[in-house]
């Protein structure tokens, strides 16, 4: 062959390898062209490459590299932060406003017939006994929680205040028994309807800490790991999942973490499936306190498990969380490191067929989102149409859109909707959430909507330089939005105004309840001299004077801690805020363990 002829094919050669890179399938065209194909690595968030004969760990080395890398922050300082931080989604785009996926159907799960045959369904679980996540593989409405809500709900300080006695003139004076007020709903099927699970790792065997990891829950009174890979009502991705997990940690060699010893890197797992498409955002909590320190046996746990099961995940995480508390996750948002895959799950909202909640593994999720699409659906329907609504306690705005799609459906939209947490990650899944519905249920305009803070592709890390620099509790900037959120404690929403001519308050606590704050504003009589304003910029009384809930003529509770709503209703029906109790409904939305959530719709 001629010297041209060579040069000929060189070049061709590098034009192939060029188009490749540009199409991102730079091995198969390597391979097509002739040349090596480059050994791979895997580290974090980028694919490394070492030619053959070069052993060195590359992936360590570019952990290193990007965890000691140091960016500008808003103060002009320095600040140490991993690259795997700085990953952006690309920016939210307006999606199509026809008709999604619809995997709740109302209808079909709560009804008479359904419930029925729920209630009365064993699980069959063949880790029950001696797993303690479940009380009950069958009957799985015989729990403890709720015979005493039934009996609570039924007592004669309850009665008082209910608004059936009062309307049929019946006697409120009753013996401790169960008078049918309180009913209970199972909102789902009682088997793989976790969606979202939390698990312990530990060593699989006591010999050799790198024989692989075992993943569940602690076995009933004790601190020893019970595997689960059979569990029932896990949702069969989760199940498949930990499968890989289990293989992937023995062929690496990865170690679970020891509590005695504090050696080892695993200590827990966590999966969500994203319903849609049955793929698991998977994040994996380590015993460290920078992502340079995971490596690299990060680095080869990942690289297996992608290899294993290749269109199982949505993304993968890493936590890192080297605290002595029994606490899973660290609340620092710079211990999250995203390793592949998008920031966001989607789930549809359960109204209608258009818009979509967007989750990430910083923001709450519900761990049985099936059931709670029922729940959701039914404080949007005691909603009624044309209300100012406030969510306190909102996560993502989930029970807040759902209402705002469900009246928007109906055509008796709402004039407004306020919802606030204090979770400083909440904004940016609630804005893309509207930016996913059509116009006419928003009433923003995206062009204008698109210039918040919240939806410029804020990264981990310039989410914690917001959090320090105190600049996290601001609503968006129209305090005039048919949909705004505001990070916030409950109690520092009311006191900046979120409820101010609001007509329904939404609360959705945790178990502890409701701060006093907000439970003593609610217990307050009405003011009928105090003004209404929509705004705390319009008040023309001074702050200790307001009523924060004075327009407030609808409270529907959401409580996942039956004792604290019990205290929290015996507060507000004994109280001057003059509130009757007209319903009390119970969601088994943890099929087999001893816990309810209750809805509770009072008026005044």
């Amino acid at each position: 062959m001629s010297e041209r002829h060579r040069l000929d094919q060189r070049w061709c050669r590098l034009l192939f390898l060029f188009c490749g890179i540009l199409l991102g399938t730079v091995e198969p065209t390597l391979a097509l062209v002739g040349m090596v194909v480059p050994r791979t690595r895997v580290s974090g968030t980028s694919l490394h490459v070492s030619n053959k004969g070069k052993r060195k760990d590359s992936a360590t080395k570019a952990a290193r590299k990007y965890a000691d890398a140091t960016v500008k922050t808003n103060g002009g300082g320095k600040s140490s932060r991993p690259r795997s931080t700085q990953m952006r989604d690309a920016p939210a785009k307006s999606l199509p406003s026809g008709p999604r996926v619809v995997l709740t159907r109302y209808a079909a799960n709560r009804n008479d017939r359904v419930n029925k045959e729920r209630l009365a369904e064993s699980i069959g679980c063949e880790h029950f006994g001696s797993c303690s996540g479940c009380v009950r593989d069958d009957q799985v409405g015989s729990v403890d929680v709720i015979q005493s809500a039934k009996l609570y709900f039924s007592s004669t300080a309850v009665r008082k205040k209910r608004h059936d006695v009062l309307t049929q003139g019946l006697d409120w004076a009753v013996e401790d028994q169960d008078d049918g007020f309180y009913q209970v709903v199972v909102p789902s099927a009682v088997r793989g309807w976790r969606t979202q699970a939390k698990l312990a790792v530990a060593p699989k065997s006591s010999s050799w800490a790198r024989d692989g990891c075992e993943f569940g829950l602690y076995q009933r009174g004790t601190h020893d790991v019970l595997a689960i890979p059979s569990c029932e009502v896990h949702h069969p991705a989760i199940n498949r999942a930990l499968d890989a997990l289990r293989l992937a940690t023995a062929k690496t060699g990865t170690a679970a973490f020891a509590k005695d010893t504090r050696d080892g890197g695993l200590r827990y797992v966590q999966l969500q499936v994203e319903r849609p498409t049955q793929k698991v955002s998977l994040t994996l909590v380590w015993n460290a306190e920078l992502l340079k320190e995971t490596q690299p046996a990060l680095a080869r746990l990942v690289k297996e498990l992608q290899t294993r099961e290749p269109d199982l995940w949505h993304s993968m995480w890493c936590h890192c969380n080297n605290g002595i508390g029994n606490n899973i996750f660290a609340r620092n948002p710079r211990r999250w490191h995203r390793l592949s895959g998008m920031e966001y799950m989607r789930e549809p909202i359960a109204v209608g067929n258009q818009g979509w909640l967007y989750f990430s593994p910083l923001t709450f999720r519900q761990g049985n989102l099936d059931g709670f699409d029922v729940l959701a659906t039914d404080v949007a329907r005691a909603v009624p149409g044309g209300s100012k609504v406030c969510e306190l306690y909102a996560g993502v705005g989930l029970l807040g859109l759902t209402t705002l799609a469900h009246l928007a459906k109906e055509g008796t939209p709402l004039e407004w909707i306020r919802c606030s947490d204090e979770n400083p990650s909440n904004p940016r899944c609630f804005q893309r959430s509207i930016e996913s519905l059509p116009l006419e249920v928003t009433g923003l305009d995206r062009r204008t909507n698109r210039k918040s803070k919240e939806d410029q592709g804020m990264t981990l890390a310039e989410l914690a330089d917001l959090i320090e620099a105190g600049e996290s509790s601001s609503r968006s900037e129209n305090d005039m939005e048919k949909a705004s959120y505001m990070v916030a404690t409950a109690a520092q929403a009311l006191q900046r105004g979120e409820a101010l001519g609001a007509d329904v308050i939404i609360v959705d606590p945790p178990r502890k309840g409701l701060e006093d704050e907000v439970l003593e504003s609610l217990c307050q009589p009405y003011k009928a001299d105090q003004p209404y304003v929509e705004s705390v910029n319009l008040l023309t009384i001074a702050d200790d004077k307001v009523n924060w809930t004075n327009d407030v003529e609808t409270l529907i509770y959401v409580s996942c801690g039956f004792d604290a709503l019990a205290r929290d209703s015996q507060r507000l029906l004994s109280s001057a805020g003059g509130w009757t109790l007209h319903s009390a409904t119970g969601y088994l939305l943890f099929p087999g363990s001893d816990h309810v959530e209750t809805l509770c719709i009072f008026k005044r």
